[in-house]
């Protein structure tokens, strides 16, 4: 039996019965369980393949019980104890094939093992997850993304996988972990020709037209996991330091969160196809290509468009004096082409990179050069002489950059999808790291 099958045009499995191959990718241990947990044990009784990466070891994790207190100075102890703790929930519902990212079965053939560190978070004013301010460099948000793609994309060559799941684009909740594994896994899943199907967050809370929505949707694929509730609840138990299970009112279990949030266990669990697995899902209008980034890869992409400035600078002052006769006509080609290429390379970079701090250095490169260019010569003469080309190359860059630092973003908040978590229980206090 397929539960994603081979999606078609429309998002619905249609393909004959196959053996499912699953590969399942989660940013710390125990997201696994809470939000994929009965979808992992049911596929596992339907003879699926089914393999889990985790990109983190949760090394950030909080700790609840006191008889484990030894582990919140730990980190390192905190790491293996998870791992621990991954080992039992998985083996309870079922699932052989773990792999952390970086270890050996998931790394790029050729380069030694490596360990992304768990990134943290802390909760934002707005009530959803960010970055912390003193981010660790073996953290999984500052390692190179080609290198967590090509990592990933080991693990896809291995297991050769008919269906990638992960979160959406939000990542459930913003906590930066689940957003970088969010890009790699579209990525991965893009470069493989992989369907890509993400995790809807809250679905199975979903009441009224939001519920409707999600039955009548056929990109979405919705497992029952009533009858492996057991198992998951079992699993659940063995994430002692980040959880506890309860027992509800009325019956059923439910999940109790480190700042005392309980949520009922899921009695489904839900998941949408990305209908156009050749692009990569969107980045939410509060970030660029930057976040995906190491401070390397940063410092590199100022240097390099400080450099792009400067060539285009210094091509356009050497034409834009130039000139073409039409119909008797003196044309000012030079010029107008100079302030296109200007305009052009400004307005590319803001698109490509969505930061006003790329744009600027590329102006700095432009005007610079422009600038050191327009000084005279030994014999008295200047590329930029003072006639009317002259003023308006001088200072058309200076306003095109003005205009294209200034203008706003024009997403209209479209790509930014406030989806629920099951892991959302926001702190009384902003500010508390979580992960």
């Amino acid at each position: 039996m397929t539960y994603f099958g081979t999606p078609g045009g429309d998002g619905t499995g249609s393909a004959a019965p196959r053996v499912e191959r699953v590969l399942v990718v989660h940013a710390h241990p125990d997201d696994e369980t809470i939000t994929t947990g009965g979808t992992l044990a049911t596929l596992v009784d339907a003879g699926a393949s089914v393999t889990v990466v985790s990109c983190t070891r949760g090394e950030l994790g909080e700790v609840i019980p006191d008889d484990l207190a030894r582990l919140r100075d730990d980190e390192a102890a905190l790491a293996v104890h998870r791992e621990g703790e991954i080992a039992a929930a998985l083996r309870e519902l079922g699932v052989r094939d773990h792999r952390f990212l970086g270890d050996v079965g998931a790394r790029t053939p050729g380069l030694e093992p490596r360990v992304y560190r768990d990134s943290g978070m802390v909760w934002r004013s707005d009530g959803v997850a960010g970055p912390t301010d003193d981010l660790h460099p073996a953290a999984f948000c500052a390692a190179e993304f080609g290198e967590i793609v090509s990592d990933l994309s080991a693990v896809v060559d291995a297991v050769r996988p008919t269906v990638v799941v992960s979160y959406d684009d939000d990542g459930g909740y913003h906590h930066p972990d689940h957003v970088r594994a969010n890009r790699a896994a579209v990525r991965a899943a893009r470069l493989a020709g992989v369907p890509y199907f993400a995790i809807v967050a809250g679905a199975d809370e979903a009441t009224g037209v939001e519920a409707e929505a999600l039955r009548d949707d056929p990109s979405v694929v919705t497992m029952d996991v009533r009858p492996v509730a057991p198992r998951v609840v079992a699993a659940l138990r063995g994430y002692r330091t980040q959880l506890e299970v309860v027992d509800l009112p009325g019956g059923g279990a439910g999940i109790r969160y480190p700042h005392g949030r309980v949520d009922r266990l899921a009695s489904t669990e839900s998941f949408r196809f990305v209908a156009d697995p050749d692009e990569l899902a969107p980045l939410p209008a509060n970030t660029s290509e930057l976040s995906d980034m190491s401070l390397g890869g940063k410092i590199g992409t100022y240097l390099l468009s400080v450099a792009a400035g400067a060539v285009f600078g210094a091509i356009g002052t050497v034409a834009h004096q130039g000139t073409t006769s039409i119909g008797g006509a003196v044309v000012p080609t030079g010029l107008v082409l100079s302030l296109i290429m200007a305009l052009a390379l400004l307005v590319g970079f803001r698109q490509v990179f969505r930061s006003r701090t790329v744009v600027a250095a590329v102006a700095l490169g432009l005007l610079g050069v422009t600038a050191l260019l327009s000084q005279p010569g030994a014999g008295g003469s200047a590329l930029v002489p003072a006639n009317p080309a002259g003023y308006l190359w001088t200072f058309g860059p200076v306003l095109i950059a003005t205009v294209v630092l200034a203008w706003p973003f024009l997403d209209g908040g479209a790509n930014v999808q406030r989806g629920r978590d099951k892991m959302n229980a926001l702190p009384d206090a902003k500010g508390t790291p979580e992960t």
